[in-house]
């Protein structure tokens, strides 16, 4: 788990680690076997620690890039706007919360659009969208189109690509299993279930939420909380597939199955029912952009979306009704003694492969496939790209057209997203460049931006401002802050000045020759070089994003020498008089160290895998 470098799904999976642990803990105290309990904990933790040795490199690694990530603590104690921020040592908390799963959409688990499905679903022509479009004038073609792409969905997520359904049959199977599971395989499924829809409410249940964001470690680190259902989509089908064992276990009571099969039908299909029932008392199926709807298209589109809501919410109830009354007929015929064990067997994986495969592929089916060559090259140059492309200097871009991918794609981009992304440039996008700050631009060496002519096309515009790869200044400015480095941002010349705080011993002010270059001759992703040439004692500013010293290190004529962290991202090195060659090459030591731990880990785990092998084969 650890070796699939997803540190969040492993955070989850620690904590239904725990939750299995304290169940088991509680269970051996009760069988007064807590001595073999302990043994089994410590021999698991010290394969854990193995595990983590094994992988250390990437482990290090990413530990130390956190700490200069979004995912790290701010320096900042300020918004854009000038308001207070909330300081914290990980992710904002809106920003953590953003995609914190509704209360009600809990039955999504169940049905499949209960809440309207994704975001924007396909209504088809037999819908009220459709007609909507046709009585305004669209073509039948047109209002199609506008048909497959209905803002069906009501909850408060802000993009659902697809509802987290379980599946009826699964739902049902869980539900029996309730009844006729005991135990602690029962209760650390059910524990672990609960926790992980609790913890996907998000700001729905804000005090449980922040209770885990302030007092659990790393927990801040992480993002849209709704992902943690990953959980209980393990849990629940398999207290399912446990559930039928149990069915299907001669030494079980039939009177007990028989009750346990009423009651989970009465539960599952009484819900359903239910909702059947009292949609228009339960629900206003309202969406949170429905006013945004109805200024663009009008109050009649949104009564068109409205009724197609309710028309798929009627139908997937439906639908979950039908699969519940399928499952527990065939049980009963089983206890019944109508049915055999394999033709049980046979029933529910037809009913389950029906009932999620069916689902699935509104969502994934061969529309979503594409060629080898597309997913290769996802896009294609046009003539704007391909003008940049003819310029092979280093240099950066941005696309003030599209919000998409596209430019990084072919261009060095200052403008993308990344989840972890570094967070003092991420301060800057969000303060300066993402309001058209021309001045950073130039900071950045933003040679080209892409923007529309008056005819709307997408055209290069050269920007003759734009700094360079390095560039000589005449003046240093101490700042005491983070936030006064930032703000001072706004107003600074950077061709001239920089700002800088938290170092001394640097004298503030330069004597620039009119003669003075520097230039980079070499560029890769792990080195650069420059050739610099100046008759004074210069301070250079570097394009290049600043990380500490943890990785990239300096050199002046193949000397090791400092560098700083200058305008608040940038790096900046004081150049001593004369023709100088300045190199930086990215060389963690936490590679190193990393490295050594896995190698010694390696070992460790080899010799314990031929001494594992030499005792059982001594046994025999």
């Amino acid at each position: 788990e650890i070796n699939a470098n997803h540190p969040q799904m492993t955070y989850y999976l620690m904590l239904l680690v725990l939750v299995l642990g304290l169940v088991y803990l509680i269970d051996a105290y009760k069988k007064a076997v807590l001595k073999h309990y302990f043994k089994s904990v410590g021999i698991l933790v010290a394969a854990v620690v193995l595990s983590v040795g094994l992988n250390a490199t990437g482990f290090l690694a990413t530990q130390e890039y956190v700490k200069e990530s979004t995912r790290g603590k701010s320096e900042l104690t300020i918004n854009p706007d000038g308001s207070a921020k909330e300081v914290s040592s990980g992710l904002d908390r809106a920003y953590i919360t953003a995609y914190s799963y509704g209360l009600p959409e809990t039955l999504n688990l169940f049905i499949p659009r209960f809440m309207g499905g994704g975001s924007y679903e396909d209504v088809g022509k037999d819908s009220e969208t459709y007609e909507y479009f046709k009585a305004v004038g669209a073509t039948p073609i047109e209002a199609l189109g506008e048909a497959r792409q209905t803002p069906t969905y009501w909850g408060k997520q802000p993009i659902v690509e697809a509802p987290a359904y379980i599946g009826a049959v699964v739902i049902f199977l869980f539900v029996l299993a309730l009844f006729l599971v005991k135990g602690r395989l029962k209760w650390w499924l059910v524990a672990g279930t609960i926790m992980s829809l609790l913890l996907s409410y998000g700001k729905n249940l804000g005090f449980l939420t922040d209770l885990f964001i302030d007092y659990f470690p790393l927990y801040n680190k992480f993002r849209a909380v709704s992902s943690i259902q990953v959980i209980l989509e393990l849990c629940i089908p398999v207290l399912a597939i446990f559930g039928l064992v149990k069915l299907f276990n001669v030494n079980e009571k039939k009177e007990e199955k028989l009750k346990a099969l009423k009651n989970t039908t009465i539960i599952t299909g009484g819900i359903a029912l239910l909702l059947l029932l009292f949609k228009g008392s339960l629900f206003d199926f309202v969406g949170n952009n429905d006013g945004r709807y109805i200024q663009a298209y009008g109050q009649g589109f949104i009564d068109a979306v409205k009724a197609d809501r309710i028309s798929l919410f009627v139908n997937d109830t439906l639908r979950t009704l039908v699969l519940v009354l399928l499952s527990a007929g065939a049980i009963w015929f089983f206890l019944k003694e109508k049915l055999s064990e394999k033709l049980v067997i046979i029933v529910f994986a037809v009913l389950i492969l029906f009932d999620l495969v069916n689902v699935d592929r509104r969502y994934v089916n061969n529309d979503d496939f594409v060629s080898a060559i597309q997913v290769d090259k996802p896009y294609q140059a046009s003539p704007t790209d391909l003008e940049i492309l003819k310029d092979k200097s280093h240099y950066r871009v941005f696309d003030l057209t599209s919000n998409t991918t596209k430019a990084s794609y072919f261009h060095n981009s200052v403008n993308g997203y990344n989840a972890a992304e570094m967070r003092r440039y991420k301060n800057v996008f969000n303060f300066y460049i993402s309001n058209n700050h021309l001045e950073m631009l130039n900071m950045l060496n933003t040679k080209y931006i892409i923007a529309q002519n008056e005819d709307g096309a997408a055209v290069p515009y050269t920007n003759t401002d734009a700094n360079g790869n390095a560039w000589f200044i005449s003046e240093l400015e101490e700042q005491p802050d983070a936030n006064s480095e930032i703000m001072a941002l706004d107003s600074l010349n950077t061709k001239q000045k920089g700002i800088y705080s938290n170092f001394e011993g640097l004298p503030k002010t330069f004597q620039i020759d009119s003669l003075a270059t520097i230039n980079l001759v070499d560029y890769k992703p792990n080195y650069l070089k420059y050739e610099s040439s100046n008759t004074n004692d210069g301070f250079v500013v570097f394009s290049e994003n600043y990380y500490g010293q943890q990785g990239w290190i300096s050199y002046i004529d193949g000397n090791e020498v400092p560098h700083v962290r200058v305008n608040y991202i940038l790096r900046g090195m004081q150049i001593p008089a004369g023709n100088h060659t300045i190199e930086y090459k990215f060389e963690p030591q936490v590679i190193k160290t990393g490295s050594s731990i896995a190698m010694a880990s390696s070992i460790v785990f080899v010799l314990l895998l031929i001494g594992g092998l030499f005792f059982e084969f001594k046994k025999k």
